[in-house]
């Protein structure tokens, strides 16, 4: 029997999630882009209920209700507007406190070391660094103790004991404005989205064509974790619920739509 090729390139898989495209569900503003999702999944689910009689208590009708659908998605982090959308508040890009850690050489003539930025008030700690551990100095006088330093902007000076030895500077500055920031606090959660991608399907007869998808109104899941280890990528699931949106007088969850090129 000859097999009809048409129908059978219905049978395929797809691959490669390209273009995800997170808007704000009212204003349709992009909230954020990602050229490759890592995945992407539909998922629904509804509750059944049995109607029962008769001897034995068969079951005579099956009906269904509480249809629920979710949307998960795994992500490279390359867009730090994904955590903002998440906690429902913009990426602030003001001016910004940052905490720096240095390890610093005493200069061998002058016993001066240079941090990188000017310290925030009270912020500053110096610790020697020596072979059984380190010792924390004490801002004063250096000129007449050992364990003490002075600084004047970003030049530290250090007892004529410490040339040429290691240092440790960790201390906070105010970054220069356009720095991004995404800061979580107690009351942040987030609003909804509208989600649209492109996939690539492949099919039987070899053909590669695209799959678009629109998941029309969807609530981010406000739990997220992000891990930081050597030797992997950042990868962060964004995942939540969809809730019906009205769309040619139905109440729609998602569409997949296979498009011929």
């Amino acid at each position: 029997m000859r097999r009809n090729l048409n129908m059978a390139d219905n049978v395929c898989g797809i691959v490669d999630v390209v273009d995800f495209e997170v808007q704000d569900f009212v204003t349709r503003d992009l909230l954020f882009s990602v050229d490759y999702a890592t995945s992407v999944s539909f998922s629904t689910s509804a509750e059944s209920l049995d109607i029962r009689g008769g001897i034995g208590m068969p079951v005579r009708i099956t009906t269904h209700h509480t249809r629920e659908a979710n949307f998960t998605s795994e992500l490279p982090l390359v867009d730090i507007n994904v955590l903002g959308v998440m906690l429902g508040k913009k990426v602030a890009t003001s001016s910004i406190t940052v905490p720096k850690s240095e390890r610093l050489l005493v200069d061998a003539t002058s016993g001066k070391a240079a941090i990188s930025e000017t310290p925030l008030t009270n912020t500053l700690k110096v610790y020697l660094l020596a072979d059984n551990g380190r010792s924390e100095l004490k801002v004063g006088d250096p000129t007449t103790k050992e364990d003490e330093y002075s600084i004047n902007g970003k030049e530290i000076t250090l007892h004529t004991a410490l040339k040429g030895k290691y240092i440790k500077a960790i201390y906070d500055y105010t970054a220069d404005t356009g720095i991004q920031m995404v800061r979580l606090t107690a009351k942040d959660f987030p609003g909804y989205c509208r989600i649209t991608g492109t996939g690539y399907r492949l099919d039987e007869s070899g053909g590669k064509h695209p799959v678009s998808f629109i998941a029309h109104r969807f609530k981010p899941d406000p739990n997220f974790e992000i891990t930081f280890a050597g030797g992997t990528a950042t990868n962060i699931t964004f995942s939540g619920k969809l809730s019906p949106n009205i769309v040619d007088n139905e109440e729609v969850y998602f569409d997949l739509i296979y498009l011929s090129a």
